[in-house]
């Protein structure tokens, strides 16, 4: 049997939380170790998952902890959304700090009119 490992860092904006660990993980990047054993067919060769883990540094120690991909993705997902959420709601914020100055709105496009004076015909 097979197995080939692949490391993928994900980084989370905010503190998450995922099953098996007691307490919430703070932001920032961890290690996502996963596992896969290889398939051998005849036209191709596959791969299925048998693990996945997340590398938690706690001090000077790492620590491997085996977790739910899926749970993972969803927490990736959350993470995201609330950032995505997070960003609109301050743009939204500064538009309406914009428009109780009575300027045009911060989509309105202003196109600049240059007009040059010169004659439609030159004398030599």
């Amino acid at each position: 049997m097979t197995i080939r490992s692949t490391r993928k860092p994900v980084t989370f904006s905010a503190p998450f939380r995922l099953t098996g660990f007691e307490e919430l993980l703070s932001a920032g990047t961890y290690v996502v170790e996963t596992d896969e054993e290889v398939l051998e067919g005849q036209a191709h060769t596959g791969f299925r998952r048998i693990a996945t883990a997340m590398r938690i540094r706690t001090g000077a120690t790492i620590e491997h902890h085996q977790i739910d991909p899926r749970e993972l993705e969803a927490a990736l997902q959350r993470d995201q959304d609330a950032a995505r959420d997070k960003l609109i709601s301050a743009d939204q914020l500064s538009r309406q700090s914009r428009r109780s100055d009575n300027s045009p709105p911060a989509d309105w496009r202003w196109v600049p009119l240059w007009v040059r004076n010169t004659p439609s015909h030159r004398r030599s």
